[in-house]
């Protein structure tokens, strides 16, 4: 679940990349997952992630919580595979070590502003979903919301359309251009014949 969420198997090459995986051959996760493995100096902030990670996401469930969860969404899956946090899956000993201040109470309190703001959502983004922008955006009159069709996390650097219209709320925060998204369609899935 893990390389499908974070690690780059495009969403219009899963079907394909499964088939490949249920007959034994691994290439599309194994390529997707190494890529993901590369570490770029300045590309990601360990120390900024785990800061929220372990003050504002950790803290509101535990363990247990998340075993129990797991269990009911998945039941018959091993507890060692039903413990692991959904892309976080060292995340409570990293906790253990990092030791911020809990802030989670307060994560969860609703932004009610009326400052401008966009939300982009990938309609394939398995981490951080449609339905998460929609809450997010509920409390905030000013905010403009796009949803980028076939796109996954990490919306802007994979769409052209995405990043226009950033640039364009960047100009103009009130009003920006999200023409693009109309005419865009999600790249046809990659099946391979049994």
């Amino acid at each position: 679940m893990d390389t499908i969420v974070a690690f780059g198997v495009r969403p219009e090459d899963l079907p394909a990349a499964l088939t490949e995986l249920a007959a034994g051959h691994p290439k599309r996760f194994a390529t997707a997952r190494a890529a993901g493995s590369v570490q770029h100096v300045g590309m990601f902030a360990h120390g900024l992630t785990n800061s929220v990670a372990c003050s504002e996401w950790a803290p509101g469930a535990s363990e247990r919580d998340v075993l129990e969860a797991g269990k009911k969404a998945f039941p018959g899956w091993p507890d060692t595979v039903l413990a692991q946090v959904p892309q976080l899956p060292y995340e409570y000993p990293t906790c253990g070590i990092w030791k911020v201040p809990d802030r989670a109470a307060g994560q969860r309190v609703a932004t009610v502003s009326s400052v401008p703001s966009l939300v982009i959502s990938g309609t394939f983004d398995a981490k951080t979903g449609v339905s998460w922008a929609k809450g997010v955006i509920r409390d905030q009159s000013g905010s403009t919301a796009v949803q980028v069709p076939g796109i996954g996390h990490w919306v802007v650097p994979q769409s052209s359309c995405a990043q226009r219209v950033l640039a364009s709320f960047l100009a103009r925060p009130t009003a920006p251009d999200t023409t693009c998204v109309d005419g865009l369609r999600p790249q046809p899935f990659t099946i391979i014949p049994k």
